[in-house]
């Protein structure tokens, strides 16, 4: 059955709209800016194994953006990010402060911020900034979870990083991470010190 005039009209403007729809959307994800991540529970260290990051070019193209939309905070957290994933926790920091320069008290990017002290060995300086994230945002999970670890890891604390974490717990019981926390705390009370 032959296909009249309107109908291949109609035909044709569905596939331009699909073709027109994916192509905004691969644009979109290409350039969209992406979440601001938590830090790595662990260490943000990679294996001794894991093959070179060369984020770069990334950096490059981010640090244009920021130049372009300087009071954009999002822009320098992204970088920040790079550096971390990197393990260049100096210039991450320097990123995330730049953020914070132009975005104060985001609990996120100082929980970050945080943990590149922790890091570079400021363990102190690193519960300080977890401590204030904490008065002024008090159910922040990822600031009490990553204070546990600096206790824990940094400070030798092993009981006051389980207050800590039993804390976080207690007070998020829907944490995402609730399992593997659990486990590590038992793992923990159960080890011999």
């Amino acid at each position: 059955m032959p296909l009249s005039r309107s109908s291949l009209n109609l035909v044709f403007a569905i596939v331009v709209v699909v073709l027109g729809s994916t192509a905004v959307v691969s644009i979109y994800q290409k350039t969209a800016v992406p979440e601001v991540r938590t830090p790595p529970a662990e260490s943000g260290r990679l294996p001794a194994n894991h093959p070179p990051l060369d984020v770069s070019g990334k950096i490059a193209a981010l640090q244009q953006l920021s130049a372009r939309e300087p009071q954009n905070a999002e822009y320098p957290v992204q970088i920040g990010n790079l550096y971390y994933d990197t393990g260049e926790y100096a210039k991450a920091a320097e990123f995330y402060q730049k953020s914070l320069g132009l975005r104060p008290n985001d609990p996120s990017v100082e929980t970050d911020l945080a943990s590149c002290y922790h890091y570079m060995g400021q363990d102190d300086k690193s519960l300080e900034l977890l401590d204030r994230i904490l008065g002024y945002s008090p159910g922040f999970s990822q600031a009490k979870f990553n204070k546990g670890v600096v206790l824990i890891e940094g400070k030798k604390d092993v009981q006051a990083g389980l207050a800590v974490w039993e804390e976080l717990l207690r007070s998020d019981p829907g944490y995402s991470q609730r399992t593997e926390l659990e486990q590590r705390i038992a793992h923990l009370k159960s080890s011999p010190r």
